[in-house]
C-alpha cells in the first residue's frame, strides 16, 4: 500500500511538473524569476520554509535577521514534529504554493525526495565558484551529493557516538566516564549500588538503538556496517555478529536500565537524564546546548532542579580492546532543499545562500549547532564551565575524524535492523539469527 501511494503521488507530481513546464514555470535559469525574469512584483515575495528543526524560537532568530537584511523577501517558517513532518511533506510537494524551501535528512530521506528537489550545484557554482564544495565540511556535503548534483545543501552538521555524562553526579561519586567495556560495566555496578541509574536508553525508539549498534559495529569492524548496507558485505560477518552479541550482553550486565526497551527517549529518558536521574546516555553533538547557562536555567524551571548539572560528552568506550576510543559518525543534521516546482526559486536561493553565509552560520554557532561551512568557530560564551569549553574545541577535531554516516540509506534495511535489535535484546532470537534476518531483508532491497 505504501509503495502504491508513493507511486500515485509521483504521478501527480509529474503531472504538476508537466503543467508548469508548459507554462514556462520550470525553465528559469539559476538566479532568475521562474515565471517572468523581467517582471517586478509589488511588495516582498513570501517564502514558505518547512522543517522539523529548528524549533520556532530559534527559527525566529534566523527569519528576523534575514528579513531585516533586505526588503525583497519575507520568510514564513512552519515547524512540524518529525513524524508529522514526514507524513505531511510529500503531500505538500504537489502544491507549488505551499512550500518553497524545506529540510531533509541525509540517507533514505534524500533518496525519497530527490524527485522533488532542485539541483543546487549550478546555483552554488555560480555563487561560490568551481571549488564551491571546498567551503563545506566533507562530513556534511558528501552524504548529500548524487554524482555532480546537489539535491540539498547541509545547513548544520552533527555526529552521534558520544557517551554524554552528568559530571556533577560522577564527581560526587568519585567516578570517571568509562573508557573501556570493562570499566563501563564496573562504573554501572558502582552507580547502581548508590541507587543511581547508570545509563539510560530509549529502547522503544529505533533511532537510539541504531546509534548504539553503529557505534558497536564500528568498534568491532570499522565501516563494515556501511559496506553491508550497500550489499558489498554480509550482515552475518563476524564483526557485525559480535556487535549484536555485545548489544545483547548490555541488557544482562547492568549497563542498560531495567525496562529500557519500553521507554521512549524523547521525552521520557531524556527528561530523566536532564533531571539528574541517570548518569549517562548515548547522544551526539546536537545535545551540546545542554552545556549552556541558558538551557540549564530552563531546566531549573521545567524540572525543578536546584543545581546546574555539568553535562559533558565523552568518547564512546573502547569496546574491542585496541586501546582507542570509538569514533563519531554523522553528517548533515538538517539539509536544505528547494522545491523544484516552486515559483519562487530565485528568492528561495537568496534565502538559502544567506543561511549558508557567515552571518547565517554564526547563528548556528551561537546555538552550538555545528556550522556546515568551514572557518566558523562555535560560540562558547554561554557555556557553563571551562572544562566544557575545552570539550567543544575537541569536538571540532572529532568531527573531522568521524568514521562514517549516521543515517542508513535503505528504509527496508533500517527497519529490519531496528526489529532485529529488539528481538535480540529480548531473547526472541540469537545475535546470529538476528543478523541473518537483516541479511535477508538486505538481499530483497533494490539498489
Amino acid at each position: 500500500m505504501k509503495k502504491r501511494s508513493i507511486g500515485i503521488l509521483t504521478s501527480l507530481t509529474l503531472i504538476t511538473s508537466a503543467l508548469l513546464s508548459a507554462c514556462g514555470g520550470n525553465e528559469a535559469a539559476p538566479g532568475t524569476n521562474a515565471n517572468n525574469p523581467s517582471a517586478k512584483t509589488a511588495g516582498p515575495v513570501t517564502l514558505n520554509w518547512w522543517s522539523w528543526n529548528p524549533d520556532e524560537n530559534k527559527a525566529k532568530t534566523y527569519v528576523d535577521a534575514f528579513n531585516a537584511s533586505q526588503t525583497e523577501i519575507k520568510v514564513n517558517y512552519k515547524r512540524y514534529e518529525f513524524t508529522d513532518y514526514v507524513k505531511t511533506l510529500k503531500l505538500a510537494m504537489i502544491s507549488v504554493d505551499e512550500v518553497d524551501i524545506f529540510g531533509l535528512q541525509a540517507g533514505a530521506m534524500i533518496k525519497e525526495y530527490s524527485e522533488f528537489t532542485e539541483d543546487l550545484a549550478p546555483y552554488a557554482k555560480k555563487e561560490w565558484g568551481n571549488d564551491w564544495q571546498s567551503r563545506f565540511y566533507d562530513l556534511g556535503l558528501k552524504q548529500l551529493m548524487s554524482g555532480e548534483k546537489a539535491p540539498a545543501l547541509p545547513w548544520f552538521v552533527s555526529a552521534a557516538g558520544y557517551l554524554f555524562y552528568n559530571n556533577t553526579i560522577m564527581e560526587k561519586e568519585g567516578l570517571q566516564p568509562p573508557k573501556t567495556y570493562a570499566e563501563w560495566i564496573d562504573v554501572s555496578k558502582k552507580l547502581q549500588a548508590k541507587g543511581i541509574t547508570p545509563y539510560i536508553q530509549g529502547g522503544k525508539d529505533a533511532w537510539q538503538n541504531l546509534d548504539m549498534f553503529i557505534a558497536l559495529s564500528n568498534e568491532f569492524d570499522p565501516g563494515k556496517i556501511y559496506a553491508a548496507e550497500e550489499g558489498k558485505a554480509k550482515w552475518t560477518e563476524p564483526g557485525l555478529v559480535k556487535a549484536a552479541s555485545v548489544w545483547k550482553e548490555m541488557f544482562e550486565n547492568g549497563i542498560m536500565q531495567k525496562g529500557a526497551l519500553g521507554s521512549g527517549f524523547y521525552p521520557d529518558a531524556y527528561d530523566k537524564f536532564n533531571k539528574g536521574e541517570a548518569a549517562m546516555t548515548l547522544l551526539g553533538t546536537w545535545n551540546d546546548n545542554r552545556m549552556t547557562k541558558t538551557i540549564l536555567q530552563t531546566h531549573r524551571q521545567k524540572y525543578g532542579v536546584t543545581v546546574d548539572y555539568e553535562f559533558i560528552p565523552a568518547p564512546f568506550p573502547d569496546m574491542n580492546g585496541d586501546g582507542k576510543p570509538g569514533k563519531l559518525f554523522g553528517g548533515p543534521d538538517v539539509a536544505l532543499a528547494i522545491n523544484k516546482n516552486s515559483k519562487k526559486k530565485d528568492a528561495a536561493w537568496k534565502f538559502m545562500k544567506w543561511l549558508e553565509s557567515e552571518d547565517g552560520q554564526k547563528i548556528n554557532a551561537k546555538y552550538l549547532m555545528m556550522p556546515a561551512i568551514k572557518g566558523i568557530d562555535v560560540d562558547d560564551s554561554d557555556v557553563l564551565t571551562q572544562r566544557q569549553k575545552d570539550n567543544m574545541k575537541q569536538q571540532m577535531k572529532d568531527l573531522e575524524n568521524s568514521l562514517g554516516r549516521r543515517e542508513l540509506i535503505y528504509p527496508e534495511v533500517k527497519s529490519a535492523l531496528g526489529d532485529a535489535l529488539q528481538m535480540i535484546a529480548t531473547g526472541k532470537t540469537s545475535p546470529e539469527d538476528g543478523m541473518k534476518y537483516v541479511q535477508a531483508a538486505s538481499e530483497k532491497t533494490s539498489r
